[in-house]
């Protein structure tokens, strides 16, 4: 029988041991800290899966939860040939918890050095990152690493981009830049297609994150991309992801989103002003999409972003939703036939998700990462896609009337 070691670690948080129990059980909050992705059932004998982008998955099942005191579970890492035990003590503090780490049962031979530095370094970082998320909601793997500064619409596979004529196994379309960032200084625009990055293909949002994760703030990335057909390059400069200004509390970001869409409201009914059916029923080309369902599109998106809060609050974890399916953009135009019919429906929409996110409980708005994702999922990412697609709107009633 082999010899085994054990290494470990310690963090003091300034956050109560009831939230960082919550961080260390809950699948949703441990994707906000240490893993891309979680499968947790948090009982004695229950399940645990991480899985992270650059491949590497662990496994394992709970064996003692003390609420609050003590969470240990089994791991079994990829490749791992012998299952080891993870044990988390949780100490209150005068300003918060001790947290302790103690990953034992670790094979000590030197045929798995490189194996426990591996592990060393991952622990530093995700204790780091607990730490981090708990008293600022901010995500060091996001807010340490180099920023684009694209806002990205969508990821192309092949099929997709050979119908565009574009000649790359995939690609991420981007639905525009924001503002004082690298992206926005190199000139890319809305729809440019990037296919490349520093040498590396960006052919989904993996090869995206793998292909900018060797870079730092400063730094400069030669970018290709497709507008128009043609392949085109530039030079990027890489900075740190600003900081969002989220309102502290539900009542203020209801209260910043209602105003941000009133805001896009007022820019829709300009461009919609006058608009015939067969105005927003044109299509400029066979398969696209016409203003009616570009509106549809936006209610599901809005639909989408709701269904991710609710996921939230009940303690869930939702692994995205449907990316742009055209049955469901369909499903709202065959009943919402006419135009003054859908706008109607997009703006009790957007009035739903205001009232959704000021009724958020006070144990949401205390989870400081989740609640940070949610203001700049909103004031950002839906808003600025919103107002990509009314400008795409306009483009194609002009182009309705000239036809």
């Amino acid at each position: 029988m082999g010899h085994s070691t054990e290494m470990t670690f310690c963090k003091e948080v300034d956050a109560a041991p009831t939230a960082v129990y919550y961080a260390l059980t809950n699948g949703a909050a441990m994707r906000e800290w240490l893993s891309n992705n979680s499968q947790v059932a948090t009982r004695v004998g229950g399940r645990i899966y991480l899985y992270w982008q650059q491949g590497y998955y662990a496994s394992g099942e709970f064996k003692e939860l003390v609420p609050n005191e003590k969470v240990v579970y089994s791991w079994q890492g990829k490749g791992d040939t012998a299952v080891s035990t993870v044990t988390i003590n949780l100490s209150p503090t005068d300003s918060g918890t001790q947290v302790e780490l103690i990953h034992s049962d670790l094979p000590a031979g030197e045929d798995t050095a490189e194996m426990r530095q591996t592990l060393k370094e991952s622990w530093e970082a995700g204790l780091a990152n607990l730490k981090s998320v708990l008293e600022t909601g901010l995500d060091k793997r996001i807010y340490d690493q180099a920023f684009l500064g694209i806002l990205i619409n969508q990821q192309l596979n092949a099929e997709q981009m050979a119908e565009r004529g574009l000649e790359a196994e995939g690609g991420i379309s981007i639905s525009g830049t924001m503002a004082n960032t690298g992206a926005a200084a190199a000139g890319l625009q809305a729809n440019d297609v990037i296919v490349d990055m520093g040498g590396n293909a960006t052919k989904d949002f993996p090869s995206l994150q793998a292909a900018i994760r060797p870079y730092r703030p400063g730094d400069s990335v030669k970018v290709s991309y497709y507008r128009d057909g043609e392949r085109q390059q530039t030079l990027m400069s890489l900075s740190t992801r600003p900081v969002p200004d989220v309102p502290p509390t539900a009542a203020g970001l209801a209260e910043a989103l209602r105003q941000a869409y009133e805001q896009l409201d007022k820019e829709l009914d300009e461009v919609l002003a006058g608009a015939t059916e067969a105005e927003a029923e044109f299509r400029p080309s066979e398969g696209s999409w016409n203003a009616k369902e570009l509106l549809g599109h936006l209610i599901t998106t809005e639909r989408g972003y709701q269904m991710g809060v609710a996921t939230q609050i009940t303690d869930g974890v939702l692994d995205g939703f449907p990316n742009n399916p055209t049955p469901w953009m369909q499903a709202v135009t065959a009943v919402y036939t006419t135009l003054p019919e859908i706008v109607s429906l997009w703006k009790r929409s957007e009035a739903e998700t205001v009232a959704l996110l000021s009724l958020l409980p006070d144990s949401f708005v205390a989870r400081k990462t989740t609640y940070l994702n949610t203001g700049i999922g909103f004031l950002q990412g839906l808003v600025g896609h919103t107002r990509n697609h009314i400008a795409e709107i306009k483009g194609l009633l002009e182009a309705a009337r000239q036809a």
